[in-house]
């Protein structure tokens, strides 16, 4: 199993999740990377992605994990020659098992193109959004799991996986409280961490260790 670090960036902020599973079946055939099939009565591509990147938001640390027999280097070369810059892969690992982001990754830390201001969750962060027709207000701030400063802009730390908060839902409730006028594409994704012993760590590391 290989594993590529790509980014997602300009326009490909704009393709959805599902499009861009269709879009890198496509890089990898026009790449000449092999991958493997599963057995039984319908084969399908061992292809495993990191939770799904929101629309319109930007990210340097999305994760496309391939069943291959192919060499790290050679298929790392493959990748980036047959993608955009917008999609470009900064680093690959080898693991001995499919590593399952999709189902371990638990929160991720997004940058947003305004100066940092501390914000106090202590009285609870409640936001409001539409949700299947309907108008829904939630406190979410069990799900902001910190508020730091990234070389002088706004991050957080946000829940991501099974327990997930979209950073697009807290933008107005953000514009309204900082004055600022954040617009999705002022999001960027910094980096994505698992959970091992009760500590988060970031994958990249939590590749390298071999899991």
């Amino acid at each position: 199993m290989l594993t590529l670090k790509y980014c997602k960036a300009g326009s490909a902020c704009f393709i959805s999740h599902i499009d861009l599973l269709r879009h890198v079946s496509r890089i990898l055939r026009r790449a000449g990377i092999t991958v493997n099939y599963s057995q039984g009565f319908n084969p399908h591509a061992l292809v495993y992605f990191s939770p799904p990147l929101g629309v319109g938001v930007s990210s340097v640390a999305e994760y496309l994990t391939i069943d291959t027999d192919m060499n790290e280097d050679e298929v790392f070369e493959r990748y980036n020659s047959a993608v955009p810059d917008t999609l470009r892969a900064s680093g690959i690992f080898v693991c001995p098992k499919n590593p399952n982001l999709q189902g371990k990754v638990v929160s991720a830390d997004y940058i947003l193109d305004v100066p940092y201001k501390p914000i106090d969750l202590s009285g609870g962060f409640e936001i409001s959004y539409g949700k299947k027709g309907q108008t829904v207000t939630e406190d979410v701030s069990d799900k902001i799991y910190s508020v730091f400063d990234e070389d002088g802009r706004l991050g957080l730390r946000l829940a991501l996986g099974n327990t997930n908060l979209r950073p697009d839902r807290l933008i107005p409730r953000l514009n309204e409280m900082l004055g600022a006028e954040i617009s999705i594409t002022d999001v960027r994704k910094l980096r994505q961490y698992v959970e091992v012993g009760g500590a988060l760590i970031n994958v990249d590391d939590y590749l390298k260790t071999n899991f």
